[in-house]
């Protein structure tokens, strides 16, 4: 992979050239406006990674040795491509450099943090230490946005104790814990509730959890197990352009074990004889073509 090729630049494209094209790219395959898209969630990893290789100086002169390198066991001529150290698919490029906020600064230091899952979706606010140009360290509180993915960061400029000096500090979202409760894509969130075959037939309002405590959705009498209820506005809020996403809630049937009790499985054999049978069964896949 070649990051210049990848951002459409050159090795002689200056460092603002390089952030111009990385925006752009950026905005055009961010996971929040390609839902779903596997292929751009996918693209916006490897543009982050060239972008963090290529807007630093020093790893910006490291990758462009190791391009020129010849491979190990030639005498010259080849290249050979090496991801730079880290770990981060995402790398570091700055959240709000990004969309259009700070950009220009170079961070002193990086902050690396862990979320919890509503923290990420709600936003939080996190107190961590920096040390100023003349070592004194002091405690900063930092303001997480809301909808923060794992692999997107903010630069922060902070006065220092002695207020003769700026603190330069990159934060970057190493990690995003996952909640049990749910699952997130994009702005929206999806759970799952158990209910009874009785509360199907019959039809009842349950209680749900959702990030902002718990509500109630009405199951409709005949309600078939797997249908999805969505709760406007109780996703995530997106950290590219500000709105939020909604909750997807799956109703799950659970079902009695047989041999449990007695009653049970007699009534379950008189509603088995009095169901209409089920001339054609498709499976889920056939049932989506």
């Amino acid at each position: 992979m070649d990051y210049y090729q990848l951002l459409g630049v050159t090795k002689t494209s200056s460092v603002e050239e390089i952030r111009k094209a990385y925006r752009k790219l950026a905005r055009k395959y961010h996971p929040d406006l390609n839902p779903g898209n596997s292929t751009a969630e996918q693209k916006f990893k490897e543009i982050n990674q060239a972008y963090e290789t290529l807007s630093d100086t020093d790893k910006r002169a490291l990758y462009d040795q190791e391009l020129n390198a010849p491979p190990p066991g030639s005498s010259g001529g080849g290249r050979r491509q090496k991801r730079p150290a880290g770990g981060d698919p995402f790398g570091e490029a700055s959240f709000w450099d990004l969309f259009g906020g700070m950009g220009g600064q170079r961070s002193m230091t990086t902050i690396h943090l862990t979320l919890s899952f509503m923290e990420a979706i709600r936003g939080a606010r996190k107190s961590v230490q920096l040390s100023s140009p003349g070592g004194a360290s002091q405690t900063v509180n930092l303001d997480i946005p809301p909808g923060a993915e794992a692999g997107m960061g903010f630069e922060v400029t902070v006065p220092s104790a002695d207020g003769k000096s700026s603190i330069y500090a990159q934060v970057m979202i190493d990690n995003v814990l996952p909640d049990s409760r749910f699952e997130r894509k994009g702005v929206d969130l999806y759970s799952e509730v158990k209910v009874t075959p009785g509360e199907l037939y019959f039809g009842t309002t349950l209680e749900v959890e959702t990030p902002d405590g718990a509500s109630r959705i009405r199951i409709p009498p005949g309600t078939q197990p797997g249908q999805v209820f969505r709760l406007k506005d109780k996703g995530a809020k997106s950290s590219f352009h500000g709105t939020g996403g909604h909750l997807y809630v799956r109703v799950m049937a659970v079902l009695p074990v047989p041999g449990g009790d007695s009653r049970i499985d007699q009534l379950m054999r008189e509603l088995s004889a009095a169901s209409p049978p089920i001339k054609v069964r498709q499976s889920a896949d056939s049932r989506n073509n």
